[in-house]
């Protein structure tokens, strides 16, 4: 099924060759790659690393993967995420990586192993997280996590500022954010980071608020169900925390997420108390597997409209299927 595409650009949409630069983008703007939900076949981690290689080559100055980084029925064990990680590891750019709910809230599934998802979380953050060299996190500007114990057991939880742009990357995953209602520990699980979350994206909006920062570009894996007339469970937190950092925050805000697997790029978040859409918040969905793309996101801090957002897939499988 065709997904209805509600753009707030109108301009025709194109699917842009990876060679290609992305339109419409300003020569000051800030411009970097972001995708997610894949691989999800083996036969899909070559063309990841083609899509990366070539943006790095655009000269996007960091990558961004948004989680689900293998099928929800594929199994949950190290090897799988050892290959992810010499991916990212193989960049000569910084990975900024926000976790999805395959690689582990997904675990308990008998397709996908039946394992604990608190022991594979844990397990996730060693391999992307406790090797600095992974990721390479420090070659952000600006670099800020949470303090002291919060900051060492959330490491994944964190943001920075490229070129007059505030980053924020959270932690919320699909599947209801690991909402489980009869498991005790994956409640006290969701809730803890769901405050970890709350507590750096208010003081990261306080800051830049502050600093008079114009654009903040947000990230997590999770469609967070914007169009619900009530929030599921799992997402209400996180569509309080989006609400209450733009009261704090004046500047324009663009989110960025997968999950759902179809590009999606408008305005969704509306004020509980009075219905209205707060036009100043965006939302940007990258597509997923089996479509293999991304985005190209250009930021101009300086424009009344700052934010370009570019879907990006390759032209054709030649290439892409060879060993």
């Amino acid at each position: 099924m065709c997904p209805v595409r509600n753009l707030i650009s109108l301009r025709p949409l194109l699917l842009t060759l990876l060679l290609c630069s992305p339109l419409g983008a300003h020569a000051k703007a800030l411009r970097f790659f972001v995708l997610g939900d894949l691989p999800y076949a083996q036969s899909e981690e070559r063309q990841l690393r083609r899509l990366l290689d070539a943006a790095v080559a655009q000269g996007s100055p960091f990558l961004v993967h948004l989680g689900d980084i293998k099928g929800g029925c594929a199994p949950c064990t190290d090897a799988s995420l050892e290959v992810i990680a010499d991916i990212f590891r193989s960049q000569p750019v910084p990975v900024v990586y926000t976790p999805g709910d395959n690689e582990w809230t997904d675990c308990h599934r008998w397709c996908a192993g039946g394992l604990d998802p608190l022991q594979r979380l844990e397990r996730l953050r060693q391999v992307f997280f406790a090797d600095a060299g992974v990721l390479r996190l420090d070659g952000l500007e600006g670099l800020r996590g949470l303090a002291g114990s919060l900051g060492r057991r959330y490491p994944e939880i964190l943001s920075f500022t490229r070129d007059g742009v505030v980053m924020v990357a959270l932690h919320v995953v699909g599947s209801d954010n690991g909402f489980r209602q009869r498991d005790a520990a994956a409640q006290a699980e969701m809730d803890a980071r769901d405050h970890a979350n709350a507590a750096l994206l208010r003081r990261t909006a306080e800051l830049a608020a502050g600093q008079g920062a114009r654009a903040m570009v947000v990230f997590f894996h999770a469609d967070p169900l914007f169009e619900r007339s009530q929030p599921s469970k799992g997402f209400a937190a996180t569509l309080r925390s989006l609400v209450d950092l733009m009261a704090v925050y004046p500047g324009r805000v663009l989110l960025i997420h997968g999950d759902s697997h179809h590009f999606r790029y408008d305005r969704p978040l509306r004020d509980p108390a009075t219905g209205a859409r707060i036009d100043r918040f965006e939302r940007a969905e990258v597509p997923g597997s089996p479509s293999v793309g991304g985005l190209w996101i250009s930021v101009d801090p300086e424009a009344a409209q700052p934010f370009t957002v570019e879907e990006v897939y390759p032209a054709a499988r030649e290439g892409f299927d060879d060993p």
